[in-house]
């Protein structure tokens, strides 16, 4: 087991990818983990299950600040911390801008700072997204790691994700050319799965519905389709870029559509609604939905690590609802 012996930092430890993470870390028999997010509280609920793992180490740190001074001798931090649910987004850009730039940058200062006191190199896996990527056309996109130079316009509602993802890469990028931090990049597709704390997404949402037989009302007239990941292959992924990614290299973390994994969110909720079996329903408010270009994530690069898609998006979901609703 490659973590085995490790001390390892997770910030954003109680969303979606951290959640999961850390338990897959805890798991591998790891030495330590620091496990931070911005409630003492929520970190405890989070991980009650594993209240009296000797390795894990709740700390409540926001990471627009520095470091915590008892976290120490770190061998990989995994940097999950940033809020992306939408109203967040729309509403509360500075709240996203801090913890994806001054977040990345408190991160590898503390890499840089650990390995001149103590020489202790250690590795920081940066987590951007798919939205550092744009579909410049009306169909079907797929992008390649190389593929960043179509980008959404600066006045766009979402650009302090989207472009605090970008910046956030171009940091670490230039942490390993300026001072060599041994820095790798996951660029995820759109991650689904089950976790403690629900995400405020459509989602999401469509789940809390189809389990209660209520029906789900798409209001979009125009939907792209995208490319999904269950979290099971995103967290194996991951580790394979922890473990095998060169230094200063990007991974699309993705399915590349592969597994009926490429779909849009209507598509989407009618596997959700027939997966609950409930009586819920997919109904649209508009009387055309036309689906508009989608963007796929070419996962070759991660694929020549040894690392495969396996989840169907039907077993994804599947997966996802059972820990709710005890679906078998």
């Amino acid at each position: 087991m490659m973590f085995e012996g490790k001390t390892i930092l997770v910030t954003g430890a109680t969303g979606l990818i951290g959640y999961n993470l850390v338990c897959r870390l805890l798991r591998e028999g790891v030495s330590k983990v620091y496990a931070t997010g911005r409630s003492l509280n929520k970190l405890e609920c989070t991980f009650e299950t594993f209240k009296d793992a000797v390795a894990l180490h709740l700390i409540v740190y926001d990471a627009a600040q520095s470091l915590p001074e008892e976290i120490k001798d770190v061998d990989y931090i995994f940097h999950a911390a940033g809020p992306m649910e939408r109203d967040i987004v729309l509403n509360k850009p500075v709240d996203v801008i801090l913890p994806n730039i001054i977040g990345t940058i408190n991160c590898l200062e503390f890499l840089k700072k650990q390995e001149s006191e103590t020489g202790k190199k250690g590795r920081i896996v940066i987590f951007s997204s798919v939205t550092v990527y744009n579909n410049p056309t009306s169909e079907d996109f797929v992008v390649t790691e190389n593929d960043t130079n179509y980008a959404i316009s600066l006045d766009a509602p979402t650009a302090c994700y989207s472009e605090s993802k970008r910046m956030a890469e171009v940091i670490a990028k230039s942490y390993v050319k300026q001072y060599n931090i041994d820095a790798v990049i996951a660029r995820f597709s759109t991650v689904y799965g089950p976790t403690k704390n629900i995400p405020n997404t459509a989602f999401y949402e469509f789940i809390k519905k189809s389990i209660l037989g209520q029906d789900i009302i798409i209001n979009n007239s125009t939907i792209p389709r995208r490319d999904n990941i269950f979290i099971d292959d995103a967290i194996e992924g991951l580790i394979v870029v922890a473990q095998c990614g060169v230094i200063g290299e990007s991974y699309n973390i993705s399915s590349n559509g592969e597994l009926g994994n490429f779909a849009a969110i209507d598509e989407i909720a009618q596997v959700v609604a027939a997966v609950a079996n409930t009586g819920s329903k997919v109904k649209h408010n508009e009387m055309k939905v036309t689906k508009r270009g989608g963007l796929k994530l070419d996962s070759n690069k991660l694929k020549e690590l040894g690392w495969k898609c396996e989840t169907s998006l039907e077993k994804g979901i599947i997966k996802t609802i059972t820990p709710v609703s005890g679906i078998k």
